[in-house]
């Protein structure tokens, strides 16, 4: 409406100026177009001219409002925009808390989203699974290769993912697999499959994964040490999984394996626990405690101190004297605590063994703890106690949540 009244006022007040013009002014203009002629003042002219061109102005503004509906079309694209943009606020905010139902209703790529189809496709997959709907989670999913076939990998590691969700490893590691098969550099489907791989156990796959793994340079390297870190475990576990053959041989290959394993995961707590496993496995039990006691004087890790206290073969007094050394600065360790009554009991220092897992047992009622104080109590004679230490430890594992 604004732009019809400046062309209003414009016409009026060129009106006004020519006017004037014409009567303070005179001269005229011959117009000939074939066998008409038109004779007029030019001042007159030029206001024919200048009212003409007015007009075509004035047509023009009025076409462009009648094709966008006079702003009303413009007014409920913002009113829809504003509608798909609560509607997609809420939709990720139901999905932050966990309202998994609500968020499929506010996200549905049905609605027209502020979010691109693709990225939205994956929230509500993602958001159907985790309320249950599997079925439709996997069609949706299959949906987004087919129409947008550049995120065919990162579909797969979702697919995966709901997998997992349903305890399907296997077809969740096969699915990945392949999908590595197709873009082998690709770092999600990389580290998505060793995670995989490693809870089924598949020690092969992820040492076949491996040299890829390395070659990879552009992972920050947090992220990659870790993936690297349960690599290397994977490797020596294949080891233990396939040493076969003379025992001085198998001690040999695996000293081996440890050197060419670089220094920086020689010193992971996790890969070091994993390689006296394998030491225990060939026969070599004595040297993993040398091996444990050394990084335990470097950095203080319950872990180490754990797996410490559950190698049996050998287990000597000066292995008790070490550990009681420990006890001195952590005496309120569990782990160290588990530990010593551990050895104890393996040394028949059933009274001591018992003195350490009570002590324990008072601020940790863990399975193991129990385990352990029953068989030390059974070794004592003490039947009655025992039993109800293994019935309390039965109970324990019943009431844990699946």
């Amino acid at each position: 409406m604004r732009s019809y009244l400046v062309v209003l006022v414009l016409t009026i007040l060129f009106g006004a100026f020519f006017v004037g013009i014409v009567q303070e002014h005179s001269g005229y203009i011959l117009i000939v177009f074939d066998q008409i002629s038109i004779e007029m003042n030019i001042w007159m002219a030029v206001l024919a001219f200048c009212t003409m061109f007015f007009i075509l102005i004035t047509v023009i503004l009025i076409f462009f409002d009648l094709s966008s509906g006079f702003g009303f079309r413009e007014r409920w694209g913002d009113y829809l925009q504003n509608k798909s943009l609560k509607s997609t606020m809420i939709g990720l905010q139901s999905y932050v808390l966990g309202s998994w139902s609500d968020a499929v209703r506010q996200l549905s790529f049905e609605k027209k989203s502020t979010l691109p189809p693709e990225i939205l496709m994956q929230y509500v997959a993602k958001a159907e699974a985790n309320d249950g709907n599997l079925d439709r989670a996997k069609e949706i999913i299959e949906k987004l290769k087919r129409h947008f076939p550049k995120l065919k990998s990162e579909a797969d590691i979702m697919l995966a993912g709901i997998l997992c969700g349903e305890s399907r490893y296997s077809e969740a590691e096969e699915l990945l697999w392949e999908a590595h098969q197709r873009d082998y550099s690709n770092w999600l489907i990389i580290e998505a499959l060793i995670h995989i791989s490693n809870e089924n156990q598949n020690w092969t796959r992820i040492c076949a994964i491996l040299p890829t793994l390395k070659a990879i340079k552009s992972v920050p390297s947090g992220k990659k040490i870790f993936v690297e870190e349960i690599a290397y475990q994977a490797k020596i576990q294949n080891f233990i999984g396939a040493s076969v053959g003379e025992g001085r041989v198998q001690r040999k290959k695996l000293q081996e394996l440890w050197k060419n394993i670089p220094r920086t995961y020689r010193k992971s707590s996790n890969v070091i626990i994993t390689f006296t496993k394998a030491l225990v496995s060939v026969g070599l039990g004595f040297d993993a405690k040398v091996l444990l006691e050394k990084e335990i004087l470097k950095r203080w890790c319950p872990l180490l101190v754990s797996q410490f206290g559950k190698i049996e073969e050998p287990t000597t007094l000066e292995h008790l004297a070490t550990a009681e050394l420990w006890l001195k600065k952590h005496p309120n360790d569990s782990e160290l605590l588990l530990a010593l009554g551990r050895i104890s009991k393996r040394l028949n220092f059933f009274a001591k063994a018992t003195d350490y897992l009570e002590q324990l047992l008072s601020k940790n009622r863990s399975t193991a703890v129990l385990a352990e104080l029953a068989e030390v109590k059974a070794n004592l004679g003490e039947t009655t106690c025992a039993i109800q230490l293994y019935q309390s430890m039965l109970d324990a594992t019943t009431q844990r949540p699946s």
